[in-house]
């Protein structure tokens, strides 16, 4: 087992288990005991975990950039409703912005490759999920985020401020109850604002856990996107 899928083993142990003992780890993903000690240590400097006397408990991730394979696995059937209604939105021929959030990645097993779009993306695991469908698609390169596998930076913003774009699909970790879009990442708040202004068509994903949340970074209101896509109806504040 790779190092990065031992770490997802473990947030999932600690998801059911709520605390556990190493050695507990050890067993159930087969490592060593100096192994395991090593994830949990990354782990605990990337604030998704804490070591205590006898084991290790998951902690709540509030208020932190979440790694990517996390959100994958929060709110998964939410996020595939979401994802499918968002891919009949797109138009033969058209140009895409798709953010690096896992409620965006989820839309590639939706889309047609016989409808000829174009992708634009900062997501690795995006750009490898869409050539496998054998769909156009242009990397914006950059820095890489490494929680989020995303790519940051001037060179992405660069990238995608020479592009013009029919629609833009994002998603964020917040929307609060009067109608900010807010997410923790500085980094992808910023790449998320310029993809904003190169695309005609704006496109918030948002599942409803992140309804009525609030988050450090500001990167548009609602009135700024023009449609919403949430698995459950939005609040009536939101609505008005």
């Amino acid at each position: 087992m790779i190092k990065t899928e031992r770490h997802e083993a473990i947030i999932s142990l600690l998801k059911e288990k709520k605390h556990a003992t190493v050695q507990f780890i050890s067993k159930q993903l087969y490592a060593s005991v100096v192994t395991i000690r090593r994830d949990l240590k990354f782990l605990e400097e990337q604030g998704l975990v804490k070591r205590c006397y006898g084991g290790v408990s998951l902690l709540e991730y509030e208020n932190k950039e979440v790694p990517l394979f996390i959100r994958e696995d929060e709110m998964r059937k939410e996020k595939g409703i979401i994802a499918r209604q968002a891919a009949e939105i797109i138009k033969d021929g058209d140009t895409v912005f798709m953010d690096a959030s896992s409620t965006v990645l989820q839309m590639i097993r939706y889309l047609n490759p016989d409808k000829n779009i174009t992708v634009i993306t900062n997501s690795i695991k995006a750009i490898v999920a869409l050539s496998e469908k054998h769909i156009t698609a242009y990397c914006t390169g950059g820095k890489v985020l490494d929680n989020s596998l995303a790519f940051i930076g001037s060179l992405a913003q660069k990238t995608i401020e020479n592009v013009n774009a029919d629609i833009m699909f994002f998603s964020s970790q917040g929307l609060s109850a009067d109608g900010y879009i807010t997410d923790f990442s500085e980094s992808e708040t910023h790449l998320r604002q310029i993809m904003l202004k190169q695309a005609q068509k704006k496109v918030f994903l948002c599942d409803s856990s992140k309804v009525g949340k609030t988050f450090l970074f500001t990167v548009c209101h609602v009135n700024d996107v023009d449609t919403v896509i949430c698995d459950k109806p939005l609040p009536d504040e939101l609505l008005a």
